[in-house]
């Protein structure tokens, strides 16, 4: 996602968290609060892997500050979650916040935390736009990842499963792809996304147009045909 200010937006309770000297800014911290409610929880380590700079601002004493403003919880040691009272200040500073996830009501366990170090490394991803999380019921995505070409007007909409080895793993997974397979053929995926699309700013696709892929990352590989597939990461 390109994360542009539409306009400079500062609160004086915050201004102190900021060193300026040391080339932080408002809109670092504003992109700190993105990222935390994007990824619904985060350990202080994941900051400086989001983006270096983040280091500058996220020391345990103004991550703890955030805390007792309101704008973080806490639910473990040095994890944290955004709260509803950030999302007034994203809206001011330009950022879609229809689209991020629900406030966090977990303690952020190993899997949660798994899921954001994952989600860290598809940044990377050429053309990385952003993450939505729809729910469909009887299949819920750990994530959808956009990945947007802004020059060749197109995107690519993938599904993302984030596994990690349990029992019966490969008849986990085979459920799993045979809901996406219900998925494909299920016309709540196309509405829901043209419903993100409005939000987006992206042209709604035609019905015959539309199409999404899966990508399982996990330590197995399997071939599911085309449209799946496995990464480790």
């Amino acid at each position: 996602m390109r994360i542009e200010s539409k306009k400079t937006v500062k609160v004086d309770e915050l201004a102190e968290l900021i060193p300026f000297r040391a080339g932080a800014t408002f809109s670092q911290l504003w992109q700190i609060l993105y990222y935390t409610r994007l990824f619904k929880y985060v350990h202080r380590q994941h900051y400086q892997r989001i983006k270096p700079a983040y280091n500058k601002i996220c020391t345990s004493r103004n991550l703890k500050k955030l805390c007792d403003l309101g704008y973080f919880k806490t639910t473990q040691k040095d994890i944290f979650c955004a709260t509803d009272k950030v999302l007034p200040i994203l809206n001011e500073a330009g950022f879609i916040t229809e689209t991020l996830p629900q406030e966090t009501v977990g303690k952020g366990d190993i899997n949660e935390l798994n899921n954001t170090e994952v989600m860290i490394k598809l940044l990377k991803y050429p053309d990385f736009h952003t993450f939505v999380f729809p729910n469909f019921g009887y299949i819920i995505p750990d994530s959808l990842l956009v990945q947007r070409n802004h020059k060749q007007r197109k995107y690519k909409l993938t599904f993302i499963e984030i596994e990690r080895k349990k029992s019966g793993w490969q008849e986990y997974i085979q459920k799993k792809h045979e809901n996406y397979l219900k998925l494909s053929k299920d016309l709540i995926v196309y509405r829901k996304w043209c419903e993100y699309c409005d939000v987006l700013g992206i042209d709604r696709p035609k019905h015959s147009s539309f199409k999404f892929s899966v990508l399982f990352i996990c330590d197995i590989n399997l071939d599911l045909g085309k449209g799946f597939r496995f990464e480790r990461i």
